[in-house]
């Protein structure tokens, strides 16, 4: 956050929007994920690690307003406030979003501590990951099961959410060759976990309550979206995100150092056991 404080510092009315956005309050799970995968990169710095993790909230702060617009979700609230396009008005949230998007690609190709192989790989891995082929193409899934015409939850969930999860836990490991094997790894993982959080956000949609969200709890009904509740009911998803968590669990201690994986344990966790 106070990076991202850092490179917000004009006082227009689109920093303005950028800030109300990326500096609410947030779980920064995908930060989180950064910085517990790059403790298994020994060669890598905190500094790099922490553009690397600011380009990623970034990007996510920016998918988030543009996701509650009314031409969209239309979500009233995010991060326990009201969105963005509520609090400023829907031409200045988009601004304010495609804003965001171009500050994390900033952020990653003006970092002082990221080597050039690893920008080139970074900023490649986040594009890939929010583009056409990823978070962009997961949306247009998700509109169109509102219609009935597409039903593939699973492919909605992992390419939405799960991109730039897997994002997360291998952009540190980008661009080193050394890496390469628990690259792998951390890929895997990185795409059962993303499955798995938003397996969780679909069930606690309907049943936390919206104060302890911080978004609103009927949004799935009211828009009539495929989530894994409607498609597997509450305990059967709750299940398979455990089932994943578990999985996930038992590859990292199997396969990687398991004083250095701790971190990444204890977030493989939280991810199917948090409360909003």
């Amino acid at each position: 956050m106070n990076r991202i404080d850092a490179l917000l510092l004009d006082t227009n009315k689109i920093v303005s929007a950028m800030r109300y956005s990326a500096l609410a309050d947030s779980k920064c799970i995908r930060a989180g994920l950064v910085f517990a995968s790059g403790k298994l990169n020994k060669e890598i710095s905190n500094s790099a690690l922490i553009d690397m993790a600011t380009s990623i909230e970034l990007m996510h702060t920016y998918s988030l307003i543009h996701d509650d617009l009314p031409s969209m979700d239309n979500d009233d609230m995010r991060r326990g406030q009201a969105s963005n396009h509520i609090q400023y008005n829907e031409a200045t949230a988009i601004l304010a979003g495609d804003a965001l998007q171009a500050l994390a690609y900033e952020t990653l190709a003006s970092s002082l501590d990221i080597t050039p192989a690893q920008k080139i790989c970074s900023i490649k891995a986040l594009a890939n990951a929010c583009g056409h082929e990823g978070m962009i193409l997961g949306q247009q899934y998700d509109l169109d099961a509102e219609k009935n015409e597409y039903n593939d939850i699973k492919k909605i969930h992992e390419l939405k959410t799960g991109k730039l999860i897997q994002a997360a836990m291998t952009m540190p490991h980008l661009g080193d060759e050394k890496q390469k094997n628990q690259l792998m790894i951390l890929d895997e993982v990185g795409k059962d976990l993303g499955l798995a959080f938003q397996i969780m956000d679909d069930v606690l949609e309907t049943s936390a309550d919206s104060s302890i969200l911080g978004k609103s709890n009927q949004s799935d009904l009211i828009n009539k979206k495929l989530t894994y509740v409607s498609a597997y009911g509450v305990q059967e998803s709750i299940a398979q995100a455990h089932a994943l968590s578990n999985a996930c669990i038992s590859k990292l201690e199997n396969s990687l150092d398991n004083n250095e994986v701790v971190s990444l344990l204890e977030l493989a966790k939280f991810m199917v056991e948090r409360e909003n």
